[in-house]
């Protein structure tokens, strides 16, 4: 067994069709005399060895197995680099913010003007002041190289072509023999060029719960902007397309009952009457915040918009590009039903909207899907996708899970899968556009049960984003690699008008394509395969690595692939997240401190920081101690 602790390094600059980010992690803070891992750092990593060396001996012993550690945030949220855990102060929400940027990769050494001072919450939009937060070291995982296949959607380590010397840690999405193409947030691929394009989904459902993102969780709602008249996101609702600003949602009074204090959703109704409880996707922005507390009398109006893709992880990130793949998670427990009685959850995404309808008396449910025109005045189309047995049994608690990701439908009674077919593998749009329905895009409609809803959580998938090189000047000595940049201001713009957004959308998509053309495909030989971070915005991967170097090295393979040569194994488990403090209300007491250089006599020297960098005591974080999908 072979067990060796390494690093992964890479730049950390990505951004959506180009634009140059601050802040990378390898490249930048001090040189000189700091090119090296300070000794706090070994001291750090010696008393992490030794609590952790016992799990690896015992538990991997029968495989060939190396530990790494994760510096940077490129696969977020699957995986931490250097982070800090943070806890709104709008909302309580406990979320997690990168901060590899702040020092330097190869030395360790603190850069001070790459401090994350601030970072938005992504379940309020609450600025939080996080210059003094603490600081956590990266995960460290476990991967296996004895691999004898690997998987669509595994997370794989490899070396780069570019920087053989460098190990990388990204999510495989494309295989050998495939053409590959970002369309709409998702990984579409084809064999032949005449083949259709299809949409790749994780086959392991789980895998794709593990990996989402969060929208909003009601059990941490922005009690100060609702007390100062800012609107629930869910609420009683009736349909109403004339009142397109929320979506065709306007709140209404019907027998949905909520308790805003304890964040539940009661309903006691009789007859087929369908009543509905609808989220609406009301972000607050940084002066709903400033009018709030400033005592503002005429406040700005909240506004529905689209759901987009923005990612906490990353402090200066704006979100940008619509997200329709959505799943909803909550509790539900059933009080009476009658047998006529009928529970339904609905996501809209674009064109087509999904239907899970319930009945609780009989147990079985009908998901169906309802397919729309671009154009309004056309009728829109019902199919039936599948009838299947939940498992519900009339009066009780049931968890479940609704989602539409990736073109494909699952729902999960209790934890539990509930296999609906091939059916539920939906077929493809082109380009799916949104419409006003989108600001509002999740739903529960009751009818003929008394029930109580709590536990309302949205996620979203993650979302691609078009990094694109272009070979500028080929074949010339002054040939080199360019990143697209394309103007994403007018889709940020219109993220409250939906159909505005499209059209944008449409628009830059075709001028994209007539501007890089071939750019914008990823062609592998039988022997390469194509990495994609989690963190999409903020990931150097195969969307962005270098042409021009591999030559040099007589490596010959497409500028983007991972050699098949180049594949060390596949990540197992994180296990050994990071160690909590305790004591001290909860901060520990310093161990290290940040070393930073500065001149002193004229002379650059090492000095410390008051800025912790370890912290003691501290036990295991178990609850991210866990298997890596």
């Amino acid at each position: 067994m072979s067990l060796t602790t390494h690093y992964f390094s890479e730049d950390f600059d990505m951004n959506l069709f180009g634009k140059k980010q601050d802040g990378s992690a390898a490249g930048q803070g001090a040189k000189g005399p700091a090119a090296k891992r300070q000794s706090q750092e070994g001291t750090r990593e010696t008393v992490e060895a030794v609590a952790i060396a016992f799990i690896l001996a015992f538990v991997f012993k029968t495989f060939e197995a190396e530990a790494f550690v994760i510096p940077t945030g490129s696969m977020a949220p699957t995986l931490y680099g250097r982070h800090k855990e943070v806890k709104c102060e709008g909302c309580g929400l406990g979320y997690t913010v990168g901060a590899s940027q702040e020092i330097d990769q190869e030395s360790g050494v603190l850069n001070p003007d790459q401090r994350v001072d601030q970072s938005r919450c992504p379940n309020c939009r609450h600025r939080n002041e996080i210059l003094s937060s603490p600081v956590f070291n990266g995960d460290r995982i476990v991967v296996n190289k004895q691999v004898l296949n690997y998987r669509r959607f595994d997370v794989v380590v490899f070396k780069n072509p570019e920087e053989p010397h460098v190990n990388y840690i990204k999510r495989l999405v494309g295989l050998p023999g495939e053409t590959v193409r970002i369309r709409q947030g998702d990984i579409q691929t084809r064999k032949m060029e005449s083949d259709p394009w299809d949409v790749q989904f994780k086959e392991d459902a789980e895998k794709q719960r593990d990996i989402q993102l969060l929208v909003y969780d009601d059990n941490y709602p922005a009690r100060e902007l609702l007390a100062a008249g800012i609107p629930e996101r869910w609420a009683p609702a009736q349909p109403l397309e004339s009142d397109k600003a929320v979506g065709g949602w306007p709140r209404a009074e019907n027998a949905w009952v909520p308790d805003a204090e304890n964040r539940t959703y009661t309903v006691d109704s009789s007859g087929k009457t369908q009543h509905w409880l609808r989220y609406r996707h009301l972000v607050p922005s940084a002066q709903t915040w400033y009018e709030v507390r400033s005592g503002t009398e005429e406040k700005t109006p909240v506004s529905a918009q689209l759901i987009a893709d923005f990612c906490a992880f990353n402090d200066d990130d704006d979100e940008i590009y619509w997200v329709n793949d959505l799943t909803l998670e909550f509790t539900v427990t059933i009080d009476t039903v009658t047998a006529d009685g009928q529970f339904t959850v609905e996501l809209v995404e674009g064109l087509r909207t999904a239907r899970c309808m319930i009945n609780p008396q009989s147990g079985t449910a009908e998901v169906m899907i309802v397919r729309r025109d671009k154009d309004e005045s056309v009728a829109s189309v019902e199919e039936s996708i599948a009838s299947v047995e939940t498992g519900i049994q009339g009066p009780g608690s049931y968890e479940i899970a609704f989602a539409n990701v990736d073109d494909r439908l699952c729902l999960w009674i209790d934890g539990d899968l509930i296999p609906l077919g091939e059916k539920a593998h939906l077929s493809h749009y082109d380009l799916n556009f949104p419409s006003y329905r989108d600001v509002a895009p999740v739903g529960i409609a009751s009818s003929g049960l008394k029930a109580t809803v709590s536990d309302l959580k949205i996620r979203r998938d993650i979302y691609y984003r078009n990094e694109i090189l272009r070979v500028v000047g080929p074949g010339s000595p002054s040939g080199y690699m360019e990143k697209e940049v394309s103007d994403e201001g007018d889709l940020v713009r219109n993220l409250g008008a939906p159909e505005a957004y499209g059209q944008n959308y449409e628009s830059m998509l075709l001028e994209q394509e007539q501007r890089s053309g071939e750019h914008m495909l990823y062609v592998l030989d039988d022997d390469e395969y194509l990495m994609f971070g989690d963190n999409s915005p903020k990931s150097k991967d195969s969307r962005l690595f270098d042409h021009y170097s591999r030559p040099t090295r007589g490596v010959n393979s497409h500028r983007y692939a991972v050699r098949e040569k180049d594949l060390i194994g596949e990540a197992l488990c994180i296990f050994w997240p990071h160690g909590i403090p305790f004591m001290n209300d909860g901060k520990g007491y310093t161990i290290l401190k940040h070393k930073m250089v500065q001149g002193v006599n004229g002379k650059n020297q090492l000095v410390e920081v008051d800025y912790p960098l370890y912290s003691a005591p501290f036990y295991p974080n178990l609850s991210r101690m866990k298997r890596i999908r």
